[in-house]
């Protein structure tokens, strides 16, 4: 999964680089991050679901960021240029996530009227970032089916 998302962000909008780890480890990755960049964090429980045809479905929910580095002592409303570049960076990972094709066919399965939260984030970090925070459920579409 980690995979496939690093392969997704890697075709956004201003070539962000990419980190995955669970806070504090983000917060020393940072440091000498590249910017724009999309954080990745440890995925959150995994539904797995049984099916009648003998396959099972795996349902992710993912949090990720989309930042920029900012100067510090800046105001928030002088930010907010950057949260309407994340957020743009962000619908574009949704979009290409649902076209993303990992041998014959689209790897995940982005449910249309699902809904997903995007929160602004502000200086998270020891590095001064904004940005937005994306919770998205991803399915997979590919699945080994056991007989």
């Amino acid at each position: 999964m980690r995979n496939q998302i690093e392969a997704i962000t890697q075709t956004l909008t201003g070539a962000p680089s990419f980190l995955y780890g669970t806070e504090k480890e983000l917060n020393t990755l940072a440091d000498d991050a590249a910017f724009p960049c999309v954080m990745l964090y440890p995925l959150q429980p995994i539904v797995v679901s049984p099916q009648v045809n003998g396959s099972v479905n795996n349902i992710f929910t993912i949090y990720i960021e989309f930042l920029y580095k900012t100067e510090f002592g800046q105001f928030t409303a002088q930010n907010e240029a950057y949260v309407q570049q994340a957020m743009y960076m962000a619908n574009q990972f949704m979009v290409k996530a649902a076209k993303y094709r990992d041998g014959d066919g689209r790897y995940f399965r982005v449910k249309a009227g699902e809904k997903a939260k995007c929160l602004p984030v502000y200086n998270k970090f020891d590095v001064n970032t904004t940005g937005v925070g994306l919770t998205i459920t991803l399915s997979t579409m590919y699945y080994e089916s056991f007989s």
